[in-house]
Parts: C-alpha cells; sequence; structure tokens
C-alpha cells in the first residue's frame, strides 16, 4: 500500500530539464514545493521526496524567503542568490533564476562557485566586445566581427552568424572556428527548419545552453498538474536538436537570439566539440551582447527605411512643384539613379502610351513593346514584384537581364514604370535533415553536405523593406496622377 502511494504521490511528468541545474516548482499562495527535479538526488539524500511537501522558509529560512517574495512579483526571470548554512543542502550557494507562470513559482538552481564566476579576463573581453561593436559603421560590419568576438569571450570552438531572409531561408554569413572544426560557412538551411513558434519562442528566450549535448535528462516528479518550462534556461532540448547535435560531433552549443523590430533576424550559433559548461554569467554576457546586437541592427534598419522615406518624400515634393504627368515623367528619368538605388535596381523603364524611356539603357534582350502589351492584355496586377518573370512573361530571349522586376501600371493613364534585375545562379548547399535520407548522412564525409541545389532563372529576391517602399512608391504614384488629373 505504502509503495503504491508513493509511486502514485511523485509520478513522473513529461517535462524534463538539463542535469546542469536543479528545478523547484513552489505553490505561490504558501510557498510549497509540489514538484522537484529527480537530479535532486545528488546532492540531497533521499532526493526529490524529502523535498516535496516542505515550504521554502523550512528549505532555506525566513531571511531568503523574504527576498524570495520579493521577487516573484518582478515581471520575467530574475536571479537570486542562496547562499547559507542549510544543513539539507550541506551548506551550498546556488544562483537561481526565479519567475511566476501563473499560481506557481518556478526557481533554477545552478550551483555557484568560483568557476561559475567570470574571471578578470572573460570580464574584459565582454568590455572589449561592447566597445567593438559601438564603433561599427554598418550591419555587414558589425556582423562579422560578432564570430571572432564571442569565440574570444564564450571559448566555444565554432561561432557563427545565422541570418533569416523573408522567406525564412537561413544562410551562415559569418563564422570564426578553431583549428580541426569544419566550417559551416556559406550552408544554407530550408524554411521548413524553423517554424513560426519556434521563432517565437527564441524571441522570449534568447539565450538557451545545452552545456552536454549526452545528457541524461532530469524529469520533474511531484503533483500531476501540467507545468510548461518553455521560458526555463534548464529545459530539455528537443530530442530533434539533440540528435542533430551528437550526429555531427557536437559537443555543446549555445544559442544567442539576434531580435530586430520585433521580429527574429538570425542567431549567434556556437558549437563545442565536447561537453562544455555554460555557467549562469555567461550566459548573462551573451544576453547583453545579444540585445546590443539586435538594437544596433534594429537602428540601422529603422535608419535606412527613414532614408528611403525621405528620400521619397523629396521626390514628391519635386513633382508637386509642376503637377503635370509630363512633368512627372521627366521627374522619373532625372531621378532614375536615385530609384534604382532604392530598390538595388539594374535598369528602369518608363512606358508612356507608345513612347518608352530607359534608364541606364534599355535591357538588351527584353522587347518593352511586347512587355508593355503583354500587361495589357492579361489579368496581371497593376503592382507587382517578382524575381522569376520567366514564368509569368514567356517570350523567349527577355530574362537574361530583367528576370526581377518591380512594376507598377496606371492604365488610366496609359502610363507604367518598370524596374529590372538580371538573372543570377544562385547555389545553395542545403543543410537539413528535411532532405536526408540514412543512405547520404552515412555516406557524406561532410555531416551538413546533404543536397547541393543550383537555382536559376530567378534575380535576387526582393527584400521586405524594398517591396515595402515599392508599394508606398506605387500609391503615391497613384495619388499624385489623381491629383494631376483633378486639376
Amino acid at each position: 500500500m505504502f509503495k503504491n502511494e508513493e509511486t502514485e504521490k511523485f509520478q513522473s511528468n513529461e517535462a524534463t530539464i538539463q542535469p546542469n541545474g536543479f528545478l523547484l516548482v513552489l505553490e505561490k499562495e504558501d510557498l510549497s514545493v509540489i514538484k522537484a527535479s529527480t537530479n535532486f538526488s545528488k546532492i540531497v539524500v533521499g532526493g526529490a521526496k524529502t523535498i516535496i511537501g516542505h515550504t521554502f522558509e523550512e528549505l532555506f529560512g525566513a531571511a531568503i524567503t523574504a527576498n524570495l517574495r520579493r521577487r516573484i512579483n518582478q515581471e520575467g526571470r530574475t536571479l537570486m542568490l542562496i547562499s547559507g548554512d542549510f544543513p539539507l543542502f550541506d551548506q551550498r550557494k546556488f544562483n537561481c533564476f526565479v519567475q511566476t507562470i501563473e499560481n506557481r513559482i518556478l526557481i533554477e538552481m545552478e550551483e555557484s562557485d568560483d568557476d561559475a564566476e567570470a574571471s578578470t579576463e572573460q570580464t574584459v573581453a565582454l568590455t572589449e566586445a561592447v566597445a567593438s561593436f559601438g564603433k561599427v559603421g554598418s550591419i555587414e560590419e558589425l556582423i562579422h566581427l560578432v564570430p571572432p568576438e564571442l569565440k574570444k569571450l564564450s571559448g566555444f570552438d565554432r561561432v557563427m552568424v545565422y541570418k533569416l531572409d523573408q522567406a525564412m531561408t537561413g544562410h551562415i554569413i559569418a563564422e570564426r572556428v578553431s583549428p580541426g572544426m569544419e566550417s559551416f560557412l556559406h550552408l544554407s538551411f530550408p524554411a521548413q527548419d524553423i517554424t513560426l513558434e519556434t521563432c517565437e519562442s527564441y524571441c522570449r528566450n534568447t539565450v538557451r545552453a545545452v552545456p552536454d549535448s549526452y545528457y541524461e535528462p532530469a524529469t520533474l516528479v511531484g503533483d500531476s498538474g501540467p507545468i510548461t518550462l518553455s521560458n526555463c534556461a534548464l529545459a530539455s532540448a528537443s530530442k530533434l536538436h539533440i540528435q542533430h547535435l551528437r550526429e555531427n560531433g557536437i559537443g555543446a552549443s549555445l544559442t544567442i537570439s539576434i531580435v530586430s523590430n520585433g521580429r527574429l533576424w538570425g542567431l549567434i550559433v556556437c558549437h563545442h566539440a565536447k561537453a562544455k559548461a555554460v555557467p549562469h554569467w555567461l550566459r548573462s554576457y551573451c544576453e547583453v551582447i545579444g540585445k546590443l546586437i539586435s538594437l544596433k541592427i534594429s537602428a540601422y534598419e529603422d535608419n535606412a527605411e527613414r532614408d528611403l522615406k525621405e528620400k521619397l518624400r523629396r521626390f514628391f515634393e519635386k513633382v508637386r512643384e509642376n503637377p503635370t504627368q509630363e512633368a512627372l515623367e521627366i521627374e522619373l528619368i532625372n531621378s532614375a539613379p536615385t530609384i534604382l538605388e532604392l530598390f538595388d535596381g539594374k535598369g528602369l523603364a518608363l512606358i508612356s502610351g507608345d513612347t518608352i524611356r530607359t534608364y541606364p539603357v534599355t535591357p538588351a534582350d527584353i522587347d518593352l513593346s511586347k512587355y508593355a502589351e503583354w500587361l495589357k492584355t492579361t489579368d496581371q496586377k497593376h503592382f507587382f514584384v517578382e524575381d522569376n518573370l520567366r514564368a509569368k512573361f514567356p517570350l523567349e530571349g527577355m530574362i537574361e537581364t530583367a528576370s526581377g522586376v518591380i512594376t507598377m501600371s496606371f492604365p488610366a493613364h496609359d502610363l507604367s514604370m518598370h524596374i529590372f534585375r538580371p538573372e543570377l545562379t544562385q547555389t545553395f548547399t542545403w543543410a537539413s535533415s528535411i532532405f536526408m535520407s540514412v543512405e547520404k548522412t552515412r555516406a557524406n564525409t561532410h555531416p551538413f553536405q546533404v543536397l547541393r541545389q543550383t537555382i536559376e532563372k530567378h534575380s535576387a529576391p526582393w527584400t521586405l523593406n524594398q517591396m515595402f517602399m515599392a508599394q508606398v512608391f506605387f500609391d503615391s504614384m497613384k495619388n499624385t496622377l489623381n491629383a494631376i488629373e483633378q486639376k
């Protein structure tokens, strides 16, 4: 009877943690322990069963309990030190992260000793990294500075910057590796590898670590109520992620989110060949660096967008000085270099009735008159952005210099404007289990080089900013032409 009661009382839940720390779950009202991780058996005689049912004050005393009560009224995860003469814990010290979820309190406990604190050299490395990041003048310069600075700070064997494009395809765009480690630079990861839910999770919990990819997870025992560990640093990584690390000879990993204007811009990914401790000080330093890089990128992107909007504003300000369609068309051609700069285009065509004007010259292999006729006789939208015009406009000898296009048509005024980009051949080395069969995995010497794919007949993709600004430009053109017509 006693054995059955114990089995029911301490039944295991699906939630698990990594064993480099311990987890307590308390009732918020009386601070009694209702769940604990099974790995407490490493430091407490009797393990979780000895702890569950006691109040926090019984375990750690009144002073630390008062400190905890101050923490549970704060938002998010807050740091708290547990240190003192606690017979049950043999006078151990813990760095703890405290968070409140509904009526429960989660306390993540990691042992604190001299090795768990940052050295003077490591603090200097953080200071130097922050200073270096503050001096850069562009996103590109910033990104290429990240791997060497993070490698020096963290001591990981491989540090990479992984950027997501507007299609959610990921690319390794910068890297620093130790001798003997393979390079993953320029590998690509398909959009299916990262879901919207995963993106949101990375935006919430911006630093994640797996100190030992071969760890045995510790389960939570206690009451049978569900608990979410999604915002816990100790939460177990997914089985798929752990399998991925093991198959590719990665003993430890550290991931830092780059979040720009509320969206996941990319990740800083650190790998180590062997297991490696990732103490709380390192995670805290990485959180500081991640936020700084995120703010810098947000600022660069905001400034770029403001510059674009200012250029558009000045353009239409000039047009309003002489509000005729003829003046508008002349200004469009005169401003073609600026317009092409706005959208990173290589050629511009303005078609007004039977008149075709181009900048810098008409693309050699495109018959613009036929293209204009095609636009009139098909159901194409008046505004569209395309990076594979070949798929929509099936005329031979058209696309090599004009595979990408931003088209803005104004049929009521017999006017259209087109910004072109040339065809670009891109080769992707996909690095994803989505394309991986068992035979390919075993046969391939490079664990990531699963599929090499060449994409042709496309231009470089238009960015989200360029598409947004093109829509703004189209709407402004339409309003200007309507105002001219009403004069």
